[in-house]
């Protein structure tokens, strides 16, 4: 094995250690404590409007969908050789009704750097796709749907292996959105 690859696996081992010590020291659970998911709660449905009034035809294909996420604050970030992405997110009904609550966790490797934050919204199509992630089997992966906001008027974007994703940036617009579904989890709701 030459040096360099050793050292290339040594930083990628390094990378997944500080990676697993953030996400141990910051809570990366798919459910917020029980003292947050009151603001949580309230940070999604405004997320939920944002979108609403800045995409085009959103509210109809939630309204004919099977259910959608709301990560109101997804956290991307980039160290050197590594970066990733967290957020918690809630599994809504075209109602509006709480069923779950979700997580997007990724991981990457290669030459990275900075911090940034973005909402987001996946839909699901049909009942088999919703089921297929309540069980932790999505897979595949979408591109979405980039909405920058204050009347960007972004349209409805349509559905990839039985999902579509929007993804608002909080500061400046935001290319290249690409989502792998492995990556998104599933906790179903637990009594109080």
């Amino acid at each position: 094995m030459s040096q360099r690859l050793a050292a290339v696996r040594k930083h990628r081992l390094a990378f997944l250690l500080f990676a697993a010590l953030i996400c141990l020291s910051t809570g990366c659970s798919t459910v917020p404590k029980g003292e947050d998911r009151v603001a949580f709660a309230n940070d999604a449905r405004t997320a939920t409007s944002w979108f609403e009034n800045n995409v085009y035809g959103l509210e109809q294909q939630i309204d004919q969908s099977a259910a959608y996420i709301i990560y109101p604050n997804v956290g991307q970030w980039g160290i050197l050789i590594g970066g990733g992405k967290f957020g918690r997110g809630m599994l809504n009904r075209p109602d509006d009704r709480q069923i779950g609550w979700a997580a997007i966790n990724t991981g990457s490797v290669g030459l990275q750097a900075g911090v940034q934050g973005f909402k987001m919204l996946v839909v699901f199509e049909d009942e088999a796709t919703l089921n297929e992630f309540m069980q932790n089997r999505l897979t595949g992966s979408v591109s979405g749907v980039a909405t920058v906001g204050e009347a960007s008027a972004a349209s409805k974007a349509p559905f990839e292996n039985g999902v579509a994703v929007y993804q608002g940036a909080q500061t400046g617009l935001m290319a290249g959105i690409n989502i792998g579904l492995d990556y998104m989890r599933y906790e179903p709701m637990v009594a109080e």
